[in-house]
Order: C-alpha cells, then structure tokens, then sequence
C-alpha cells in the first residue's frame, strides 16, 4: 500500500480526487487538508458523499512527518507553490495549479503576474499520452490546465503540417472553481453561453508550449457543471483527407488507453464523469481546412482523474489503475 494525501481537499477537483482515491485498490489516504473545514466531514460540504472521512488541518511540517508517498495539491494557483516548495523532497508531488506548468518561469511570471519562487523546478508537465516516460521518473508533476489538456491532445499529432491553428473551447462552470460567479449564482449561465478573455486565456500560453505553430485560443462557458469541447480549426499547409487525418491519428494514439479517436464527431456527454478524452471529426473544407472535435470532463481528465493517472506511474501502478 502507498500512503497519498490531498492538499485543498475541499474545492471541485479535490472532492473528484478523495472519490478516486478512495477507490483505488492500493492506496490509503492519511491527508485530506481543509484549511477552512477541517474538522469537519466531507459529506457536510458533499451530501451526495457516502464515505465517513473528515477533513484534516495540518501544518506542512506534520504533513511532512506523516511521510506520505505522494501528496496532490489542490491548492490555488500562486497559493500551491509556497505549499510545494516547503514539502519534503523525499515526498513526490503532482500540483494541479498552473504554478510549476511553465518550464520558463519568466513566462510564468508575465502570465500569472507572480514571481516564481523555484526557477530551477525540473517539473514534468503532467500529460502522459506525450510525456508518460518522465513521470515516470518525476518527484514534480504539473498537471496540465483542462482546457490545454483538450486542446493539445487535438492539435498535437496534426501540428506539422499546419500554418494556424484556431481552437474553440467550451467549458462547464466547475471549470471556474467554488469561488466563481457562476457557482454563487447558476442563473447566470442557465440557457446561456458566456465567451471571455476572448484572445489572451492564461491556457493560451501554456498551449503554446507544445503547439508550436501560430495559435489562437478563444474559451467559453456553457451551461452544465462538467465536460469540455475543444473545436480546432487546423488550417493546412499540406493537403490531407479525412481519411489520412483520421489514421494520423490513430496511428499517435494507438497505445493511449484513455485517448479514442473516432470518425464521429465526439460529444461532451461521451465524456463527463470518465478520464477519457474522444478526439474525432477530421472533416477538411475546401479551403484545406481541417475540423478536429477533443471532448474531456474537465474535473477528470483535465484535472483529478489526470492527476491519479499521474500518480499511478509515479508510483508504478498501471497508469488506468482506479479509473476505469
């Protein structure tokens, strides 16, 4: 048995980690942190949760004492850091903030507008269908942003041969967090679609990382609490059927187990409450074109479901192993 506890445990992904967590056949939880519920049990905050567990208080230093195997934080974004450089470095971490998701951390610091306290981090960037041999090896894990998580896993294999890409991403409010307008007051999203930060996302600059060519990012907010579209309009410099698109594809993705690619086009409700994502489509217009559909549950495959993929090969499990 591995020893793992979560850091902000309470918000939307760390609610999503304590139910896979505690259904994974070789783990045992000894950290369940809640600064502001600790104390307090889980199902108080979660009705819907069964379980008997209670949120745990306690310093960094007593987390450090108790030697877990691996620790998840949930922390906010510019709040985990401070959290993860104090833990000891005999204790591996997956941070599913954006603090450790930059290898440049000047490009962090421009994006977030916070000075990174760790220049030389060595994170690994948390995406196992691209980086699944240095996780492996990993002590850091930056688990990736959920829209950059549909984005890349859409655009990555066709990449080369395009000049542009234009991606449409839609999420559902958990996206947003506890905090958010949305989760005080639904009627604001209810039969509605709210664009936003329409050219300059902080995901934008994350997916540049790894979409080299030119890219333009547009997210929106639909009204349902979990799942995600990403729309990449890949506009060729080499002509490809549908066809050659679509074995592209497969081709890259043939030993994923949680990518499928299909010819059909991929809904969102294909994905919600699982760690798949489904990329399908591939149709190309007339003007060379190229529509590609990812779908994800952002709770999940763009965040803890993600994260416990992760941290199965940290800690050498099968990497589906409590998610299927």
């Amino acid at each position: 048995m591995k020893s793992v506890g979560i850091l902000g445990a309470s918000g939307y992904t760390g609610y999503e980690l304590l139910k896979l967590l505690k259904n994974h056949p070789d783990l045992s939880l000894t950290v369940l942190n809640s600064r502001q519920y600790g104390g307090q049990p889980v199902s108080r905050l979660y009705p819907d949760y069964k379980g008997t567990e209670t949120y745990t208080n306690y310093s960094l230093e007593q987390v450090n004492q108790l030697k877990p195997d691996l620790i998840f934080s949930a922390l906010p974004h510019k709040v985990s850091m401070e959290a993860v450089e104090q833990m000891d470095k005999a204790i591996k971490v997956i941070d599913l903030s954006a603090d450790y998701r930059f290898k440049d951390t000047k490009k962090y610091e421009q994006v977030y507008d916070r000075r990174h306290l760790n220049s030389s981090h060595g994170a690994v960037y948390g995406l196992p269908e691209l980086f699944e041999k240095q996780i492996k090896q990993a002590r850091l894990v930056a688990n990736p942003g959920c829209y950059a998580t549909a984005a890349i896993l859409a655009v990555y294999p066709v990449q080369k041969y395009a000049h542009h890409v234009v991606l449409d991403c839609k999420s559902g409010w958990s996206g947003a967090g506890k905090a958010s307008d949305y989760a005080k007051n639904q009627s604001i999203i209810r039969d509605n679609l709210v664009a936003y930060n329409l050219t300059n996302h902080r995901h934008k600059y994350e997916i540049e990382q790894f979409i080299t060519t030119k890219l333009s990012f547009t997210p929106h907010v639909i009204d349902t609490f979990q799942g995600m579209m990403c729309t990449a309009h890949v506009l060729l410099d080499k002509r490809l059927s549908s066809k050659e698109a679509l074995k592209l594809y497969q081709d890259f993705y043939y030993d994923s187990p949680f990518v499928q690619v299909t010819k059909a086009i991929p809904q969102i409700t294909h994905t919600q409450k699982t760690n798949f994502c489904h990329i399908g489509g591939f149709e190309v217009d007339d003007a060379n074109r190229l529509v590609a559909v990812s779908t994800i549950d952002n709770l999940l495959k763009g965040a803890s479901g993600q994260a416990v993929q992760n941290m199965n090969l940290m800690l050498g499990f099968d990497q589906a192993k409590g998610l299927l």
